[in-house]
């Protein structure tokens, strides 16, 4: 069986961000004596990239994480649940849509304990779209995303920019890739 082009990227995503996952798991353990538990709201602007960008125009997005680790120590671990609505743009014929996640993801910070606040973000998680456009059904499946960050001292808060790749999301299983660039604050 032939192996097509498209899927040897997908495949190397998913291996690679499984392993940084599998590979941080004791890290983000210790991470959660340290510095424990806590559950955050998240909200911004999505932004459609690629095939998602032809249809659809600059969206919302709204959220809520659940953080163990990371600020403070050099790695944690975050699961994510987020909606994110982009409208139709006018000439297509495609609807709104609206773009549900739920993600599990490391989270990184190169320098922690200084005053730099800065931290990365890769992980994996189950994606779903639904379409208002009359007979085109609700579609999920898996997708990766990866970001950087900027922990707000004061307010116990972040800002972020991540990018999402939902596989075979879209009519011919093109995938949706979309930019969040959200603020969230930590409770």
């Amino acid at each position: 069986m032939a192996v097509s082009h498209s899927t040897i990227p997908m495949k190397l995503s998913i291996a690679a961000a499984t392993a940084l996952l599998v590979m941080a798991l004791p890290f983000a353990a210790s991470a959660q004596v340290d510095d424990g538990y806590s559950w955050g709201l998240t909200a911004g602007a999505a932004i459609p990239v690629s095939y998602l960008q032809d249809d659809h125009s600059t969206g919302v997005n709204a959220g809520i994480t659940f953080a163990f680790g990371g600020v403070g120590s050099p790695f944690g671990l975050r699961v994510d649940g987020m909606l994110n609505r982009f409208g139709a743009k006018s000439g297509t014929e495609a609807g709104n849509a609206r773009i549900t996640a739920a993600t599990a993801n490391l989270v990184y910070s190169p320098f922690s304990g200084g005053s730099d606040r800065f931290y990365v973000t890769a992980g994996v998680g189950a994606y779903g779209i639904r379409p208002d456009v009359p007979g085109q059904g609700s579609k999920s499946d898996f997708g990766t995303n990866g970001g950087i960050g900027l922990w707000i001292p004061g307010v116990s808060g972040f800002i972020e920019a991540r990018y999402h790749h939902f596989f075979r999301a879209l009519p011919e299983k093109r995938p949706a890739v979309f930019i969040p660039i959200t603020f969230g604050v930590l409770f």
